[in-house]
């Protein structure tokens, strides 16, 4: 039979045990805090994403306009070249009449 002394000690094995349960607590409470960030971190990033996809649909927008004038900017740009050379052509006619007329 154990002595009062032996009863009120706990035992070796015992004190393992609970030795084992605080380090699996301190290192469960460890993955608990890393999960937090994880999951902060894991909220941003969504976030983030959510913002990017809706500056990229404004783009999107404002692209598809941009290739619906297309067509009428080609046509426009085709005139005002167009005209450019016109007047150029004319300037250059009326410099060379004004020459010749001199000339004679």
């Amino acid at each position: 039979m154990p002595t009062p002394q032996e009863q009120n000690e706990p035992s070796t094995l015992t004190q393992y045990r609970l030795g084992m349960i605080e380090e699996t607590l301190k290192a469960i409470s460890e993955n608990l805090k890393q999960l937090a960030q994880l999951e902060q971190k894991h909220i941003e990033t969504r976030e983030a994403l959510g913002r990017a996809f809706e500056q990229i649909e404004g783009h999107d927008e404002r692209l598809r306009g941009v290739e619906q004038e297309m067509p009428t900017l080609k046509l426009i740009r085709g005139w005002v070249i167009s005209g450019v050379l016109g007047i150029i052509g004319l300037l250059g006619v009326t410099i060379f009449k004004l020459f010749t007329i001199t000339v004679h």
